[in-house]
């Protein structure tokens, strides 16, 4: 029986029951208990849920709770639009993963997509208390999405092995933060999304080795301090990066809607980078670019998301002239987002004695038979001798840097996807030598 299974049934029979005790991971949300979206949401909008809706939501887990023995969890987590109208309530789930030694917690009190109930109420409070001087605890991930954080308590030791906190959308202040990543001692995986309250963002721990923070619109500067960390991802408006101690930094993620603030950005980042992504909201100039070629000298490996709602025809060329650049990158990654256009001859003015004399892998995600992109794959592969694998994925994926609607996405999913792949093997699939392996996707 699965926990679905178990969940809807309303009458706990004994082999029920004792199935229920046995379980480690603990998934509640609608499709659990069978619930629906209710009709009057929209695919932009908030949840419009009735108070009846979500007492039926809470009703369920609690009866839920109430059979199972408590014992260690591998994993907790509720994903229901509640909001502080329900704390009692979310209080007691919580207690119960900390009684129960959860290893992984998660509350994320939205739906699926991240819309919220729209009842007007304020965000739920989380209770750091139930945090502090706990003993054996085991949590090692959380995450909370649509919570607030107020004071730290003293003597946070429920946190003491948590090595990944995802927050998104939570209402948290610079001092706080702080404050809580110096409960933990373990923490290597840091994920911000969306924490409006966050200012001057200053990050300082041992043990870091991945920083993500995106869309906090009020954030100002960032400063970094943290001898292990590997890779560091922004997305967002322009703001200062100081990178008191990054020793071991060698992967860079930068999304910004504005091109000329992604450029600015390669003026401070750390010459030891390994791997890089950037977006190119925009067509780029090259001669922009270029300005900080000195910086690619050591990269291995590259990323470039590019919007391509224009035409690129001038433009396309910068990949190119990137990877001459970088002499020592052995894989290209481009995500694209573009419009479906019919494929046509270009005349492209590709840079002379060019050669990619350490590319092997080629992979391109969201093709759609753009004419730019058959004419650089041409182009790469007369001009990369060591070329192993060439990879064409059609279908488009979420990516930070690429803002692709659910109903965007789908409307013409199929269409997309059967052009790329007639393109594909119509007009480069004849010209891939045989030592490439081509996939198609």
């Amino acid at each position: 029986m699965t926990v679905r299974e178990a969940a809807v049934t309303d009458v706990l029979s004994t082999r029920w029951r004792h199935l229920w005790e046995s379980v480690d991971h603990l998934i509640l949300d609608m499709h659990t208990f069978g619930m629906q979206v209710p009709p009057n949401s929209d695919n932009h909008g908030n949840l419009d849920f009735s108070n009846s809706e979500a007492t039926t939501f809470v009703r369920k887990v609690n009866e839920l709770l109430s059979h199972h023995k408590g014992n260690k969890l591998k994993e907790f987590k509720v994903e229901f639009p509640l909001s502080s109208a329900h704390a009692s309530e979310l209080d007691r789930w919580v207690a119960f993963a900390v009684a129960s030694h959860a290893e992984t917690l998660t509350l994320s009190l939205c739906d699926e997509h991240g819309r919220i109930a729209i009842d007007h109420r304020e965000a739920y409070f989380f209770p750091l208390k139930q945090f502090s001087d706990v003993g054996g605890c085991q949590l090692h991930v959380l995450s909370l999405y649509e919570c607030i954080f107020e004071t730290v308590p003293a003597n946070l030791s429920g946190f003491s092995c948590l090595y990944s906190l995802s927050l998104c959308n939570v209402r948290v202040v610079d001092e706080v933060l702080l404050s809580i990543m110096s409960s933990c001692n373990a923490l290597c995986y840091l994920y911000l999304r969306s924490c409006h309250k966050l200012i001057d963002l200053r990050v300082s721990h041992a043990q870091l080795v991945n920083l993500e923070v995106y869309s906090c619109g009020r954030l100002r500067n960032i400063s970094i301090h943290a001898e292990k960390l590997e890779s560091f991802s922004y997305k967002g408006r322009r703001v200062d990066i100081e990178y008191e101690c990054v020793p071991v930094l060698s992967k860079l993620g930068a999304y910004f809607g504005i091109l000329k603030h992604t450029l600015d950005l390669l003026d401070n980042f750390p010459n030891k980078l390994k791997v890089l992504t950037l977006h190119f909201p925009s067509r780029c100039q090259v001669s922009r670019i270029l300005q900080h070629n000195g910086r690619f000298a050591v990269l291995k490996e590259i990323t470039l998301c590019i919007k391509m709602r224009q035409s690129w025809k001038n433009s396309i060329r910068i990949v190119a002239l990137i990877l001459q650049s970088a002499p020592l990158v052995e894989t290209l990654n481009l995500e694209v987002c573009g419009n479906l256009r019919p494929l046509k001859m270009l005349k492209i003015r590709w840079p002379k004695n060019f050669t990619a004399a350490s590319l092997r892998t080629i992979r391109i995600g969201g093709f759609s038979g753009e004419s730019e992109l058959v004419h650089l794959l041409l182009f790469l592969l007369r001009r990369s001798p060591v070329l192993k694998t060439l990879v064409i994925r059609t279908h488009q994926v979420r990516h930070p840097a690429l803002r692709i609607s659910e109903i965007e996405r789908s409307k013409d999913a199929a269409l997309r996807c059967n052009y790329g792949r007639e393109v594909a093997q119509t007009h480069l699939a004849p010209n891939v030598p045989a030592t490439v392996k081509l996939s198609i996707m």
